[in-house]
């Protein structure tokens, strides 16, 4: 779990990170596609949870939109970041459960 943590929290990375590129207002979509796969690996939340995990992913579908404006540069940018925070917020939903 350590190194799944290590792999979330870079992807924060203001630099080399796809949510940090998104903070500065690049969109790399190779990069949403890797984080959305990384997402993917986290195993459904059991009764107990380790607190960074939780800080790492509750957040991010909310972020990926509110950087829609920023990030994206022309329609077809606009199209394959919403399609990527569309994924991410389902992702995380299968994680954590709807309640």
């Amino acid at each position: 779990m350590s190194e799944l943590i290590e792999l979330l929290d870079e992807a924060w990375d203001d630099e080399s990170g796809f949510l940090g590129k998104l903070r500065s207002g690049k969109f790399d979509p190779d990069a949403g596609e890797a984080y959305v796969a990384l997402l993917s690996r986290i195993p459904p939340i059991g009764e107990t949870v380790e607190a960074r995990l939780v800080q790492l992913i509750w957040f991010a579908p909310m972020f990926i939109e509110w950087q829609l404006e920023r990030a994206a540069k022309g329609e077809d940018e606009r199209r394959q970041l919403t399609r990527i925070a569309t994924q991410v917020h389902e992702v995380v939903s299968n994680i954590l459960g709807i309640p």
